[in-house]
């Protein structure tokens, strides 16, 4: 398994709309898509952030903020980790092109492996 990078953090919390103004008009993200309890926003560098309100099925799994790796294909990373005694919380969710699912870290935090075609970015020079 390789890490490629990381791709995707999830938040969530209780004031949906308010949370998402702030980060739409005051840190000027770009949002991107708005489902059913939650937002998601791009960054210029291409990682996602999504916030998940308390109608959406993610926001119990979402305590505390998760980072999303991105790797190449996550059945195999997932299979790998779990020979390794690592802690998957979910199955994998998705389709062949974009996959993800959700372990456990040392510390008992919860982390995330994401299959994407969706490419990093690398930012221009300040």
């Amino acid at each position: 398994m390789r890490v490629l990078g990381y791709t995707w953090v999830g938040v969530r919390t209780a004031d949906l709309k308010s949370s998402a103004r702030f980060f739409a008009d005051v840190l000027g993200l770009s949002l991107v898509h708005e489902g059913k309890g939650l937002v998601q926003f791009e960054v210029p560098s291409g990682q996602l952030f999504e916030v998940f309100g308390s109608e959406s099925r993610y926001y119990q799994l979402h305590a505390c903020p998760v980072l999303a790796f991105q790797v190449e294909d996550v059945r195999a990373a997932r299979k790998e980790l779990e020979s390794r005694g690592v802690e998957f919380v979910t199955d994998v969710d998705g389709n062949e092109s974009e996959a993800w699912t959700y372990f456990r870290g040392p510390d008992g935090y919860l982390y995330e492996l994401w299959q994407t075609p969706r490419p990093l970015k690398a930012l221009p020079p300040h």
